[in-house]
């Protein structure tokens, strides 16, 4: 009679430890993004920015883990550039000006290493914090010739709400926050990632 009892009592002991287990610590996501740019503060709004961040995801436990990924991105529009005079050119998107400066492309790119944060809401809800560091580069150019171009090492901000299936595949939307020394990018990000 004591055997069946403790067998019980040990199969449910071990039941959070077989769960935890199947659950597998390694993640790979894709988002999709779109947003705004600042560039030097300028007061002239530098919209239609999109870009793509695909990253590898790796939890430490259940709440707290650790993300590397790349983050590729471009104007998401059309901008139009008119020399004004022999020194001038000014460009405009959805007829505002572009930075000031005449810029009539943008790419980017960012290497980024970040910690990240998980509250969980409900068993498949949470909402995230990822704060870590990312290597930039970035150029923005008129007619092929280069206006500004730098690269350096920047704070990388996203948070956000993800829900996640018994499946492994999950969902998320959130905000990020990329600033690049001179050149900032705010974006609304949507993506999918896959547990494995």
């Amino acid at each position: 009679m004591l055997k069946p009892v403790l067998y019980s009592l040990m199969l449910l002991a071990s039941a959070p430890v077989l769960a935890e287990s199947q659950s597998s610590p390694h993640s790979i996501g894709l988002t999709l993004g779109g947003g705004s740019a600042k560039f030097k503060g300028s007061k002239e709004d530098g919209n239609g920015v999109g870009h793509f961040y695909l990253y590898y995801h790796y939890n430490l436990n259940e709440q707290f883990g650790v993300e590397a990924g790349v983050i590729g991105g471009a104007e998401a529009s059309n901008w139009d550039c008119k020399k004004i005079d022999r020194d001038n050119v000014e460009c405009s998107n959805n007829r505002k000006p572009i930075f000031g400066i005449g810029a009539d492309d943008l790419e980017y790119s960012s290497l980024v290493m970040a910690g990240t944060a998980k509250f969980p809401l409900s068993e498949r809800n949470s909402i995230y914090g990822k704060l870590g560091l990312q290597y930039f580069d970035y150029e923005l150019s008129s007619d092929k010739t280069k206006l500004a171009d730098d690269s350096g090492v920047g704070l990388y901000l996203e948070a956000g709400w993800q829900y996640r299936w018994d499946s492994g595949w999950g969902m998320n939307v959130g905000l990020k926050h990329i600033p690049m020394d001179d050149l900032k990018m705010n974006s609304m990000d949507v993506g999918v990632s896959y547990r494995f």
